[in-house]
């Protein structure tokens, strides 16, 4: 199963702890969606291909990449597509079945709403997405049960992302739910707490972010 992370131009605290996780997850792919450069220059990384517009890219940097013989796909700046949703297609078209996006966070929160939306349509066209930070790991189940490892005494936290989350069950978590209907608009999924290594979240019919913090 092919793995790709997709470096976009969020912000970073810590360069270290990304470039550690990066190196742990061995992926298949790195792509970088335009300014994503910036941050794997930064940590030392050369990426299998750069995405975008290049608006958001030092000069120089692009120039460093092309020298490694980096594959470039430029695109103009006036687009229907966003560098992120066009680093997803070309995951799609290289055969990959899991995508992590990192530097999503941060930064202006209209860029924030739409890089954690992604997640759903990620998943709707059969890969599956998460988003890794220093400080959390954000996933999504549609209409399904997913697995959350971690440790135990981690905080997640559920939330119905479209609309209510119908039939959701919470396991081996300190406030556990059993075929429960999640409100769209109450926090009740907040700060839960993990029990065990391995927990489960299952929701019949809608979908929920679960964001675990690190």
């Amino acid at each position: 199963m092919k793995k790709a992370c997709i470096i976009l131009n969020g912000k970073s605290e810590n360069y270290n702890n990304i470039k550690e996780i990066l190196a742990k997850n061995k992926y298949d792919y790195i792509i970088c969606a335009d300014g994503g450069a910036n941050h794997t220059y930064n940590m030392d990384i050369v990426p299998d291909y750069i995405i975008g517009d290049l608006d958001s890219v030092d000069s120089s940097i692009v120039n460093y990449y092309k020298n490694l013989n980096v594959k470039f796909e430029r695109f103009p700046s006036k687009k229907n597509e966003t560098d992120t949703e066009l680093c997803i297609y070309l995951a799609k078209n290289l055969k990959v079945k899991e995508i992590d996006f990192y530097f999503a966070l941060g930064g202006r929160i209209d860029h924030t709403i739409a890089n954690i939306n992604l997640l759903y349509f990620v998943k709707s066209i059969g890969m599956i997405p998460t988003i890794i930070s220093e400080k959390e790991i954000i996933q999504i189940a549609i209409n399904e049960e997913i697995e959350i490892k971690g440790n135990i005494g981690d905080t997640v936290s559920v939330i119905p992302l479209s609309g209510d989350a119908k039939g959701v069950t919470l396991t081996n978590f300190e406030y556990p739910l059993e075929e429960y209907d999640m409100k769209f608009y109450l926090p009740l999924g907040i700060s839960n707490v993990m029990l065990e290594n391995k927990c489960r979240v299952k929701v019949n019919e809608g979908s929920v972010l679960v964001i675990r913090n690190i």
